[in-house]
């Protein structure tokens, strides 16, 4: 007998080996779909209707479904014997607490293709719609600009467009701005996912894959439940928004390829995308933005610059218009040049100087140049250089503090966005991409080079010691000292460096690839290994890993083998996170080769002790042990009394692992105070969580109720949220064994909302506990 596996959500279906079976119509299909929703229950003959007909149309029914047939007779009714249905598996996903994962299963309405179920589909259906409520609805398109005008035919064009819409145009015609606003005005009650794609960026265009682990984290699927293959996530982030009804806008795309890989496929699912390409290889509705009208673009500048000073000179402002030629950027431009005091008249007369080239040329790029060159022109010395070297900067923006050090001293920031070169949000600065383009094209070479030196210097020194606040006890890297004129970014506690990270993520990211492309490979490795301890704690393993690899290969490329190791280590480690255990292997294998050609102590510690962890997933306690015991002699050795600690800690861990508790019990209080003794409070936790897991299982509860409370404590004090809740399941454990079920609850309670906030599919855990103790009596 083959595989047999029922599709109950949507269409009814059934198939074997994955070949569809022919399901009858009529009463045996109805039937069956009351067997199928109650599957291993009894349902009573006088509940299928008259008993004589039901018992015609099952004996019709078991013949139809061959090889795929699941129903038996009980007593006076029958049941449907069911082991592999979309229903099964999305109560399953639900009870692990991966509520997106679960939804995706849904093609339709239950049984929306079978008659007379209304009562059973209606169940099914409030089981979603529970679940529903448990995901959070992604809203990420950004709000509107405040003073929008014009663009009614457009508007009205893209509501009455169809799935997929390319909004194309020039750059600094508005695009995203149109886009912003429809969204803005229409309803997409399943959500809305946005991405600038910086499809024109040179050095860094979003790639599809990234973008979909960033579509699959607001659709709710957390970062340690994502595929490790791009084509497995792919298919996971069409099962997800299939089906709904909501938006999805991919902005400043390169072409047609560029989004493809991004598209739903699903009619429900809207998407617009804008380009400067025109994608006419894409099946898609087309609507090219033009200039604004005259009329339009006279209203766009009024309300830039006051409705009362633009009546006053209306002839003036008609000017303006129409040596812009409409065009927005253009207009916010020459609004930014309107200064007060300024007749209109006389911004004019000095704008017709320089914009009748581009008028007259009728080549994009050179018009937008000729008007940004209107700007840069009158900018200020200082302010200027500024301009050329920010054509340096990988973009997508920049703190005040990184101009600094891009400039090698305090930047005239403020002139460029009140030229309106720049625009600020939230602190940061950001260029749109043609003002950055045109940057770059001013810049010398002999500026780009000393300020991509001072740039990366920036951004290494500052992750590096950002890195440090959040993990102290590191693999030790000699950084080379920052050229004049930098002045890294400092912060001041574990809190402030995970801020801070979270801002330029994304910038260091760049960062690293242009150092890469710009052969600068010990900036490249050591930015890689600067940033991956932020990248490992909220999940973004996918993104680690590209940029490890990058750095390997700058390590390689520099003849460095300390580089190299480190760089296989962490990958490793990642490799690890995803579950991709052989690769792991394979990397730790050449990590140790190399620490020990090196005569690296400290790298074949923590290659040891990577190697114990990888030892434990794959179930060789053994080989586990052998590793931690290895890496606790070479710390030793070394004198590294950190090392040691994590080490000794290790080695007891598994021997606990391993039933040996009373020995386990002796090399953790012998880590616990090594570690108490050099200051490393991350590895103090985790000892007393160690020490308090040998003493529940040697029977002291209470030692390890008051191990746990300690650890919690330390874990608190650090902020280390995940380990909070893992120590919060594992404290409500050791509860219930006492017999105190409520204060297992309240634990229990706390880690999940814990797990919640993180998005760890961990929080299974905690509820599968909740559920079993529900109704268990309370303690006391």
């Amino acid at each position: 007998m083959g595989d047999v596996r029922f599709l109950i959500l949507g269409p009814l279906r059934a198939e074997v080996d994955g070949r569809p079976v022919a399901l009858p119509t009529g009463r045996g299909r109805a039937i069956l779909a009351r067997l199928l929703a109650n599957a291993g229950q009894i349902v009573e003959l006088d509940e299928l209707g008259d008993a004589s007909s039901t018992r015609t149309a099952v004996s019709r029914l078991r013949r139809a479904l061959g090889e795929a047939n699941c129903i038996q007779t009980r007593g006076t009714g029958y049941l449907a014997h069911v082991t592999d249905s979309d229903l099964l598996d999305f109560r399953a996903l639900r009870d692990e607490g991966r509520y997106a994962e679960a939804l995706a299963l849904w093609r339709g309405e239950p049984f929306e293709d079978v008659d007379g179920v209304n009562d059973i589909a209606e169940k099914l259906t409030n089981e979603r719609k529970a679940i529903e409520a448990l995901v959070p609805v992604p809203r990420q398109v950004p709000a509107p600009l405040a003073q929008f005008a014009g663009r009614e035919r457009e508007l009205t064009a893209l509501h009455d467009t169809g799935p997929v819409t390319v909004l194309s145009g020039t750059g600094g015609a508005g695009k995203t701005t149109l886009a912003l606003q429809w969204a803005s005005t229409t309803d997409f009650p399943a959500g809305q996912l946005h991405v600038n794609l910086r499809g024109f960026d040179p050095t860094a265009p979003a790639r599809p894959e990234e973008v979909v682990r960033g579509f699959l984290g607001a659709l709710g699927v957390p970062p340690d439940r994502v595929p490790a293959g791009s084509a497995d996530q792919a298919e996971l982030y069409r099962k997800l928004v299939r089906g709904k009804r909501m938006l999805l806008l991919l902005d400043n795309a390169r072409d047609a390829d560029h989004v493809r890989p991004l598209l739903p496929r699903d009619p429900a699912c809207r998407v617009l995308i804008t380009s400067r390409n025109r994608m006419d290889d894409l099946d898609a509705a087309k609507l090219r933005l033009d200039a604004l009208a005259q009329a339009e673009a006279e209203e766009v500048l009024a309300q830039r610059i006051g409705r009362d000073r633009a009546a006053a000179e209306p002839e003036a402002v008609a000017r303006l218009v129409t040596l812009c030629g409409g065009l927005p950027l253009a207009l916010a431009i020459v609004a930014a040049r309107a200064e007060p005091g300024l007749p209109l008249g006389a911004l004019a007369d000095e704008l017709a100087g320089d914009v009748l080239d581009f008028l007259d040329t009728g080549d994009e790029t050179t018009s937008v140049r000729s008007v940004f060159a209107w700007s840069y022109q009158r900018l200020s010395v200082p302010a200027q250089r500024l301009f050329r070297l920010l054509g340096v900067h990988p973009g997508p923006n920049l703190s005040a503090a990184a101009a600094t050090s891009l400039m090698g001293e305090p930047p005239p920031l403020a002139e460029l966005a009140d030229a309106g070169l720049v625009t600020v949000h939230a602190g940061r600065y950001e260029l749109h991409d043609l003002v950055r383009a045109y940057a770059r094209d001013l810049v010398t070479e002999e500026e780009k080079r000393a300020a991509l030196r001072r740039m990366m210097d920036h951004y290494l020194h500052s992750a590096h010691f950002a890195d440090a606040r959040i993990h102290s006890f590191r693999s030790k890297v000699v950084v080379d000292p920052p050229v004049a004129g930098v002045v890294p970014e400092i912060v001041q506690d574990h809190e402030e460096a995970r801020h801070w990270f979270t801002v330029e993520i994304a910038v260091l990211a760049a960062s690293c690839e242009l150092a890469a492309a710009n052969g600068l490979d010990r900036h490249t490795w050591q930015l890689a290994w600067s940033v991956r301890t932020f990248l490992d704690l909220i999940g973004g393993w996918h993104e680690a890993l590209s940029l490890l690899e990058a750095g390997l290969a700058a390590s390689r490329r520099l003849g460095d083998d300390n580089g190299s190791a480190i760089m296989h280590q962490l990958i490793a480690h990642t490799r690890h996170r995803l579950g991709e255990m052989p690769a792991a292997e394979a990397h730790l294998t050449e990590a140790l080769r190399l620490n020990v050609r090196t005569g690296n102590l400290d790298g074949q510690i923590r290659t040891h002790r990577n190697f114990a962890h990888c030892m434990e997933t794959v179930g060789d306690l053994n080989r586990a042990l052998v590793h931690a015991w290895q890496a606790a002699t070479l710390s030793e050795r070394a004198g590294d009394t950190s090392g040691l600690a994590g080490a000794t800690n290790q080695v007891g861990w598994y021997l606990g692992l391993l039933g040996r508790h009373e020995e386990a019990l002796e090399q953790c209080r012998i880590a616990l105070a090594l570690h108490l003794g050099c200051g490393d409070r991350l590895g103090e936790a985790s000892t007393l969580d160690s020490i308090a897991y040998n003493l529940h299982h040697v029977g002291d509860f209470a030692g390890a109720i008051e191990h746990y409370r300690q650890s919690l404590v330390v874990f608190e004090a650090i902020s280390e949220q995940f380990e909070i809740a893992t120590t919060m399941v594992n404290l409500g454990d050791t509860y219930v064994a006492t017999g105190e079920v409520t204060e297992a609850r309240q634990v229990w309670e706390e880690a999940e909302t814990i797990y919640d906030r993180l998005g760890h599919a961990d929080v299974a855990k905690a509820r599968r506990r909740l559920t079993e103790w529900a109704a268990a009596p309370s303690s006391g």
